[in-house]
């Protein structure tokens, strides 16, 4: 009767301890390790999606308002040479942009606050640095005359 109780306890036993059954210690170590790997994949998730998702930002809006503006100003002012207005005059020929290039780049220069730069294109040329690539840039055009001329302006 010991015997048939022994062998009873032993069956009972076999998936507990480490009695030589069945152990259920490797199922508690894999939880962690998956705990782990998910809070791992998570943070990444997060920092990837800071990092490479573009962000509209207030700053393409204000910067298309400067350039917008800084035009504006360029087309209500008299020109060098011939036209309605500085812009106009610019796109009479080629030579006439020569002639205005001059007064256009020093005038965006003391239109534009300090930390901006920009470009100015017309057909017969353009008037400032080229634009950088991977900046947030601004952009007006204005059509005057038949010649349209835009204005791109980015902070430096």
């Amino acid at each position: 009767m010991t015997e048939r109780r022994r062998s009873r306890n032993r069956n009972r036993n076999r998936g507990r301890s480490g009695n030589g059954g069945l152990s259920t210690d490797r199922a508690q170590l894999a939880t962690p390790m998956v705990e782990v790997t998910v809070g791992l994949l998570f943070v990444l998730a997060v920092v990837a999606g800071f990092a490479l998702a573009p962000v509209e930002t207030g700053d393409r809006r204000a910067l298309d308002r400067t350039a917008s503006d800084a035009l504006a100003i360029l087309v209500a002012e008299a020109p060098e040479g011939d036209g309605a207005d500085r812009l106009a005059a610019a796109c009479e020929s080629p030579s006439s942009f020569v002639a205005e290039a001059d007064a256009l780049n020093s005038r965006l220069d003391a239109i534009l606050p300090a930390p901006l730069s920009y470009r100015l294109e017309t057909p017969y040329g353009p008037v400032g640095p080229p634009r950088p690539t991977g900046v947030p840039t601004g952009r007006a055009w204005v059509t005057t005359d038949g010649c349209t001329a835009t204005l791109w302006v980015w902070y430096v």
